[in-house]
């Protein structure tokens, strides 16, 4: 299926191409191609047409890489945060370092799964969600993670304001969790 649908795209990539040369010999006056285009064009005038869905094609794929170059360029790798007139660049991967380090002191991050957020325009937002088996259990300890990051991004901020949010998630427990090690796992 896979080579089907290579063979395809190739064949497509291949009219495209033939299309658009086609199209910039009547453009352009190349010596070869354009009389032989001239010489296609005046006895198969179906050609026309072809050239006009070429030129569709073309259109909507040009739309379409700006819409992915537009939507790309969105998500970035630093954190702009504006401090007055001052403008302050964080990159995300050292934020999201702080994170995981305040968080690890707490609870070992294998123990639980962890989801970190971080957006910002006057302050640095973070929000953590933490997949827990119990809430009301997990509780204090959650008021005790957003101390410790909120601490440790003070720390490591000085003049930039951050906020923690801590989420907790209530997982439900896995079949094999639920089954003890003695039981059988066989259905």
């Amino acid at each position: 299926m896979k080579r089907l649908l290579k063979i395809i795209f190739a064949l497509l990539i291949l009219l495209l191409f033939v299309g658009t040369a086609g199209i910039l010999s009547q453009l352009i006056d190349i010596p070869w191609l354009s009389y032989e285009v001239d010489e296609l064009l005046y006895n198969y005038p179906w050609l026309f047409t072809f050239f006009e869905w070429i030129l569709l094609i073309l259109g909507g794929l040009l739309f379409l890489s700006l819409i992915v170059v537009l939507s790309v360029s969105g998500r970035r790798k630093r954190l702009i945060v504006k401090n007055g007139k001052n403008r302050i660049e964080i990159p995300k991967s050292t934020v999201e370092q702080l994170v995981e380090d305040a968080y690890s002191t707490i609870i070992h991050p294998d123990k639980t799964k962890m989801i970190v957020k971080i957006k910002g325009k006057e302050k640095v937002a973070v929000k953590l969600k933490v997949d827990v088996r119990s809430k009301e259990r997990f509780q204090p300890l959650a008021e005790e993670i957003k101390q410790t990051i909120q601490s440790a991004l003070d720390t490591a901020l000085e003049s930039i304001d951050s906020h923690v949010t801590v989420q907790l998630r209530e997982k439900e427990p896995t079949e094999s969790t639920v089954l003890g090690k003695k039981q059988s796992r066989v259905i």
